[in-house]
């Protein structure tokens, strides 16, 4: 291989990013926008049709372990990922074709499978072809998700317009296995091993430093510090699913539904903006100082959505602001784990995104029935700025406990 050829570690962080902004920026990120049409032509309950978020979120957690290996079997990997692709694109377009609650579920079960190892996919193919910048590149593929849903969020607006949100669905669908599936079907290989290749960065120097660097102190921990953890990043996440309710919560308010996209639109772009920043804030000061910097972020968001809502402008930035809560359950909880039990950190890691996952289903069913019971999405934002703020005082405990105990 000559040197200025360009190594295949960066074709497969193309695949990555397909697979991250199509299956989660487009098919999960902006189905919001199209259920707010659903819920004003049949009437249904908001939290009756948000039953397809839990189902689907079940789903991802179930399904997890199962396609990862099969997406990870030697000689395996690109068709699977073309073939549950295609099923998973499939599902969503049929949703131009439905007239009851119980189909929508259906396809939710396809989608959570489809769209269930994801991550997994992201963090194993870029640790293995990227000795170096691996953070980087990982940080970069991660916000593919909220760069496609910024972009494609308006655009599925004007689909809904053009085409109503049936066709919206099938395009939705096809541009999502088009991202996917021609950089994978071109690019994807599971291991550089495979094509006689070294990763990205690779020396001997550079092993050994990492080596170095993973040699970490185990600490004990009492119990209690676990559910502790878990409950200061869970209960602020919660509020999360309020992105979905978006679009409805702008028509509830009188606005086009190109507002409620907007709405969307900017929150990913501060789901993008907040994972870099809250990266750099730990990097410089530790988790604790980016957690509390994105919980008051967020805190200020939700109390905007009850305030301003006379100017849409204010609201487009207070969408930006409550983006930011995406970044503490993607980029917080291994840089707290491993702060709190140090090298022994994986195992509770591990822990952690199964409560997550299941915390997360509950969630989004939950936000919308509590809608749907008081009729104002003012209950749902101060519930939110409440468990936002336990959140918050919980990290400056956890950030004293720690501190005495380091000393």
């Amino acid at each position: 291989m000559t040197k200025n050829k360009i190594h295949h570690a960066w074709f497969i962080f193309v695949v990555c990013l397909g697979i991250m902004g199509g299956l989660v920026g487009v098919l999960l990120n902006c189905t919001g926008i199209i259920f707010a049409e659903i819920i004003k032509e049949f009437g249904f309950r908001s939290g009756d049709l948000s039953i397809y978020y839990t189902i689907r979120s079940l789903t991802r957690a179930a399904a997890l372990g199962v396609v990862s290996g099969w997406f990870f079997r030697k000689g395996q990997s690109k068709k699977v990922l073309i073939g549950i692709t295609a099923l998973t694109c499939l599902a969503y377009m049929s949703m131009g074709l439905y007239t009851q609650l119980w189909q929508w579920y259906i396809s939710a079960f396809v989608v959570g499978v489809g769209t269930s190892y994801t991550g997994m996919a992201l963090s194993v193919l870029l640790a293995n072809w990227f000795h170096s910048k691996k953070g980087f590149v990982m940080g970069l593929a991660m916000s593919a998700s909220g760069l496609l849903g910024a972009v494609v969020s308006p655009l599925c607006s004007k689909l809904i317009e053009m085409i109503g949100w049936r066709g919206a669905c099938v395009v939705m669908g096809l541009i999502t296995f088009v991202l996917v599936c021609v950089p994978g079907a071109l690019f994807l290989v599971l291991t550089p091993e495979e094509m006689g290749l070294k990763p990205y960065g690779y020396s001997e120097s550079v092993e050994k430093s990492a080596k170095k660097e993973t040699s970490r102190i185990s600490y004990s921990v009492p119990a209690y510090i676990f559910p502790l953890c878990v409950a200061l990043i869970c209960l602020a996440c919660l509020i999360g699913a309020v992105l979905n309710q978006l679009p409805l919560y702008s028509a509830e308010l009188g606005y086009a539904v190109s507002t409620g996209a907007m709405l969307t639109s900017f929150a990913m772009i501060g789901n993008v903006v907040g994972k870099l920043l809250t990266g750099w804030l730990a990097d410089k000061a530790g988790p604790y100082t980016a957690l509390t910097v994105t919980f008051a972020m967020v805190i200020s968001a939700l109390a905007m959505f009850i305030f301003c809502t006379g100017s849409r402008y204010l609201l487009y930035a207070a969408a930006l602001l409550f983006g930011t809560i995406f970044a503490v359950d993607a980029n917080i909880p291994p840089l707290l784990f491993m702060d709190v039990y140090g090298a022994d950190y994986t195992k509770h890691l591990k822990n952690f995104q199964t409560f997550s996952f299941a915390i997360g289903a509950f969630s989004s069913s939950l936000l919308p029935y509590i809608y749907d019971f008081t009729h104002s999405y003012n209950v749902i934002f101060v519930l939110g700025i409440t468990l936002v703020g336990f959140s918050l005082a919980l990290t400056q405990w956890l950030r004293m406990w720690v501190k005495n105990r380091k000393s």
